[in-house]
């Protein structure tokens, strides 16, 4: 028996990741002055262990051996075999070239959009908002418009350290991002596989009927990371040393990080607010209508891996440094608990909507709706 086309959807793709994955180690293999994450500022642990030959070696093989299990899957019921070479993928490509640096550059390229995010929900607010218009669509864009005019010269000197930066390290972006997605698309190819095991059923009932502590939980973890970035506002920033003290466009830049933080907030707690599930009236063409389930999950999913993979690098780099040290990333940098929280949450959240949308789910739909 075939597994549904949706999990066949998934698995297509992460056989895809595998082939990409396979195809960049015989590049870095022939060629290691190509090598992208030999050249990062902090290189994946598994990087300086085991050294960029053996390394890209066992990317082939693993890569390859996750491609032919992907095809054979393609073709029949996914079963034990395929989660263990899921496994093998989660193992290496998520965990194994993960580093800090997975974790910051997602958090840098979403400082970036955070700006033109930030004007589109202000547009939509005051064109579509209703009362929201001028409670926060008007405020909000008076302050982006005024922050723009006040601030231009600090913008355009921010903007002249950071874009060559990120531009010159942009395959090493693309590449880290093909990772975290390879991990998490065999994540759940390997959950599928095991879907059936009386062990996964109860965990996601679990989920459920823990999702507004297991989602309270997730939306704690950027705020350390948030509240130490606001300290930039005052004469002691934290976090930034002396650089920040004396740079504005620094403290612009550490301000920008810490909207992204705030975001995830918001967004992590929309797994238990009515928005989650409906779009707001004043979305464009979709307000109004139900959230699909996909259009939370995947997301949610994919920055869970990205926690989660990005949690261990952080803890051996930073026990380098000290005990306090150690402990102090592992506060700001919660990904220890924050990615697994976040997991289960959105896990419970598919698991609640599922319940809500398939009258087939069992029991009464008031029942189902306050699970």
């Amino acid at each position: 028996m075939r597994a549904a086309p949706r999990s066949l959807r998934i698995l297509l793709l992460g056989t895809l990741s595998s082939l990409i994955s396979a195809a960049l180690g015989i590049r870095w293999l022939m060629a290691p002055e190509a090598a992208l994450f030999t050249a990062s500022a902090t290189p994946p642990p598994l990087l300086e262990l085991l050294g960029g030959g053996p390394l890209y070696a066992l990317q082939i093989v693993v890569a390859l051996l996750g491609a032919v299990a992907g095809v054979v899957g393609l073709s029949r019921r996914p079963g034990p075999a395929l989660a263990v070479a899921g496994g093998l993928q989660v193992a290496l490509f998520g965990l194994g070239f993960a580093s800090f640096m997975t974790l910051a550059q997602t958090g840098y390229l979403i400082a970036l959009a955070m700006p033109l995010l930030l004007g589109a929900i202000g547009v939509l607010l005051v064109v579509h908002g209703g009362r929201a218009r001028w409670a926060v669509g008007v405020p909000l864009l008076a302050l982006l418009i005024l922050g723009t005019v006040v601030g231009a010269g600090t913008i355009a000197h921010l903007a002249s350290m950071i874009l060559p930066s990120m531009l010159a390290v942009g395959p090493l972006i693309l590449a880290t991002a093909h990772f975290v997605v390879a991990g998490a698309l065999w994540a759940a190819i390997s959950l599928l596989a095991l879907r059936d095991t009386g062990t996964l059923r109860a965990l996601g009932a679990w989920t459920v009927r823990r999702r507004r502590i297991l989602t309270l939980i997730a939306a704690c973890g950027p705020l350390p990371y948030a509240l130490l970035r606001l300290t930039w506002l005052t004469p002691w920033p934290l976090l930034g040393g002396d650089m920040a003290a004396g740079d504005p466009s620094i403290r612009v830049w550490g301000l920008a990080l810490s909207t992204g933080a705030w975001l995830a907030v918001l967004l992590t707690l929309g797994l238990i607010r009515p928005w989650g599930e409906v779009f707001p009236r004043w979305f464009p063409a979709v307000g109004g209508r139900a959230v699909p389930v996909a259009t939370a999950a995947i997301p949610g999913f994919t920055v869970a891996a990205l926690l989660c993979f990005a949690a261990v690098p952080i803890v051996l780099g930073a026990s380098s440094l000290g005990l306090a040290s150690a402990l102090e990333f592992a506060l700001v940098f919660p990904c220890w608990i924050w990615g697994p929280a976040l997991a289960l949450a959105v896990w419970g959240y598919v698991g609640h909507r599922r319940s809500t949308i398939d009258p087939r789910a069992g029991g009464p739909a008031s029942a189902r709706m306050g699970a």
